[in-house]
């Protein structure tokens, strides 16, 4: 930052604690203090103006920004360390950063280029895509929000970002210097992410040649230039400028995210050559956005993350909604994915007569064996027995992908979707959400038909190059939860989670500043508000509640792998995972409110077991032991098998399978 002025007579002596040894600078919200702690550590303070304290939205805004900006990651920007009010006057303190403006630097010793230039354009973007991953949009980026500091430049200023959903201004002008700008922002329309890309962008083409891409004698003409001629990328070349020249798109739906341009800098495999950006304006990116050698949930978006052969499958139930805690509730639960890879997913959910837990069910000796068209197994179904298949998918070795087969209803016919990573249905039997292969408009996004109406709506939930799998409905069928981010290294590293709401069809993303992402999945909570999440595949991990957006609750640490999607027994009141320490087999469960181990379940399951009902699990049983027959069972507490529900001879490794189970369940404690 800039050497501090000294203080004015208005100037505080004192804020949130630290004493005030200079002004750093001061705009139109407030004012920037040099604050110093006991110690001698250096911060800076924003503070916000008189004028704008009696103005209740402002402050409000104001603070709320503040506390967004908190959730942004440290690197590559100033890390606010604390928020308060003073005199009736909200404040933000922040790390200091010891080093001059970009803005300053480049008129003491003249334009970047080179490495420098490069260095520059990818510590900026990185600190907008932790930014905007925090769901904040700046705003006012420029030459003068850049520091250069000693360990790289830091994108400073957060006192007048917004939340992405905002659309307000401050006292009525639109917020940004104009030559910085992007058109919509200038003309008073919301500015979003987009808009951030744009003054990127015109911040790097300054950094380059010292006047910027839309550079004139007057602000008049600065704002002509960025709203109807091409940007002037002279001293620009190579990836550089094609990045830039696309972030300064007019249209705001053709520039890339952040993301996208950090991948595009490196050069990443993804867009070698000369691979073009996607605009949005009808074209599709054709892609595979998930690994294939990582096993999503029951319902992954994505089938080239499954592994075709993987034995060892694993039988999910869904919790049953908040409606079902009442006497009288009849449960649908879906069971999928069996085989491939492909844990099981729960699927439906309706209402119906009043009952009990259901009996032992018909024995397999009783049913009627049917058999799926391109493979061995057998499925076994009785007019009365409320098991149902809702989908299968079949592996083609030539066209190399998984093909969807879900029934038109839960009893209907078959229907195929060769075009789609995913069908699920929502708990209510209306609703069937679809992830299909292709980027559309550059946006990761999920297709919702109502069944009822037939109506049939695209929701966008992630730009390029972040994906989105869907991982489980809300009880109330209302909202669908799905996973965020990306392949690293043959494995899922999330970067956080969606929620789809579907009455508006709109998503709203949080991003996680959490350890060990990578492999973790995600459920939403018993209680039917917030999220939890459990990485699988270890033998010890921590179950983390969230609220929607993202902010940690609670944790329960130590428990064993298991499923987040579907932990939760039917009231809500135990879940289970694979015992700590422990393989397959060994199933622990537990107390959802205290997490305290209730119960050690042994038995020959060879995955991860879920609940049938409060009293009975599903898993996979090996009849063959060393064989490869599988057989999907449901057993009760003491690990005794009680019913066969699937038998695959030769392990179905190119079968994935959608069940859908009905019980009548009472819960009246």
């Amino acid at each position: 930052m800039s050497p501090a002025m000294e203080c004015r007579a208005e100037d505080p002596a004192e804020l949130g604690g630290y004493a005030i040894r200079g002004r750093l600078g001061e705009g139109e919200q407030g004012v920037v203090h040099l604050g110093a702690d006991a110690d001698g550590g250096q911060v800076a303070i924003k503070w916000l103006r008189p004028h704008l304290a009696g103005d209740p939205a402002a402050a409000q805004r104001f603070a709320r920004e503040a506390a967004l900006a908190r959730r942004v990651a440290p690197f590559c920007t100033a890390r606010v360390l604390a928020t308060g009010v003073h005199e009736g006057r909200p404040y933000i303190v922040s790390e200091y950063v010891d080093g001059p403006s970009l803005g300053q630097a480049v008129a003491r010793e003249g334009p970047r280029a080179g490495s420098g230039l490069h260095r520059l354009a990818i510590g900026t973007v990185t600190a907008l895509a932790a930014i905007h991953q925090a769901g904040i949009v700046h705003r006012d980026l420029n030459p003068n929000n850049v520091l250069l500091g000693g360990e790289g430049p830091r994108v400073i200023d957060f006192g007048i970002a917004k939340a992405f959903d905002a659309n307000a201004t401050i006292g009525s002008v639109p917020v940004g210097a104009p030559a910085f700008m992007a058109p919509e922002q200038i003309l008073g329309r919301p500015a979003g992410p987009a808009g951030d890309m744009f003054a990127w962008a015109s911040t790097l083409v300054f950094a380059a040649d010292g006047v910027g891409p839309f550079a004139a004698a007057s602000a008049p003409e600065v704002v002509q230039r960025v709203l109807h001629d091409e940007p002037d990328l002279t001293r620009l070349t190579g990836p550089l400028r094609d990045v830039v020249a696309a972030c300064l798109s007019k249209d705001p739906a053709r520039r890339p995210a952040a993301e996208e341009v950090i991948l595009r800098l490196m050069e990443h495999p993804a867009f070698s050559g000369s691979a073009p950006f996607q605009p949005s304006s009808g074209k599709s990116f054709v892609g595979e956005p998930f690994s294939p050698a990582y096993p999503p949930s029951f319902s992954s978006s994505s089938e080239p993350i499954r592994q075709k052969g993987r034995r060892g499958w694993v039988v999910a139930a869904i919790a049953v909604g908040a409606a079902l805690v009442t006497t009288g509730a009849v449960v649908v639960v879906a069971v999928s994915d069996l085989g491939g890879g492909r844990e099981v997913r729960p699927i439906a959910l309706t209402s119906g007569p009043a009952g009990t837990p259901s009996s032992t069910p018909v024995r397999t000796a009783d049913l009627v064996g049917l058999s799926l068209p391109g493979t061995d197994a057998t499925l076994f179904e009785h007019p009365s027995d409320p098991v149902r298949l809702t989908t299968y998918s079949v592996y083609s070795t030539k066209a190399k992908q998984w093909v969807y087969y879900p029934r038109n209803s839960l009893t209907g016919e078959f229907r195929k979707y060769p075009d789609v990573w995913e069908s699920v249905l929502s708990p209510d039997g209306r609703y069937l959400a679809q992830r299909g292969k292709r980027y559309v408009d550059g946006y990761d996004s999920v297709r919702i038909t109502d069944r009822e109406t037939g109506r049939t709506s695209r929701v966008n939930v992630v730009r390029r190059p972040l994906s989105a799998y869907i991982q489980a409905w809300s009880r109330d069928s209302r909202r669908l939860l799905l996973n965020v981010g990306n392949p690293v290294k043959a494995s899922w590293q999330s970067t956080g989670f969606a929620i789809v709401d579907v009455p508006t069809r709109t998503a709203g993303v949080a991003a996680l500043r959490e350890s060990r992402l990578r492999g973790i999945r995600y459920g939403f909570a018993p209680s039917g508000g917030g999220v939890v999440a459990l990485a699988e595949q270890s033998s010890r991990q921590d179950l983390r509640f969230f609220d929607d957006s993202g902010r940690r609750l609670r944790s329960v640490p130590g428990v064993g792998a298991g499923l987040a999607d579907h932990l939760f027994s039917p009231s809500g009141k135990r879940f289970v995972t694979t015992c700590p320490g422990l393989a397959a087999g060994t199933t622990c469960v537990y107390d959802s409110l205290s997490g305290q181990e209730l119960k050690r379940v042994e038995s020959h399951c060879t995955n991860l077991a879920t609940w049938y009902d409060d009293d009975h699990l599903i898993c996979w049983l090996r009849p063959d032991p060393g064989g490869r027959r599988h057989q999907a069972q449901v057993v009760d507490l003491t690990g005794t098998p009680i019913r066969v529900l699937v038998d695959a001879p030769t392990g179905a490794a190119d079968l994935s399978l959608t069940y859908t189970y009905t019980y009548t369940y009472s819960h009246t404690d």
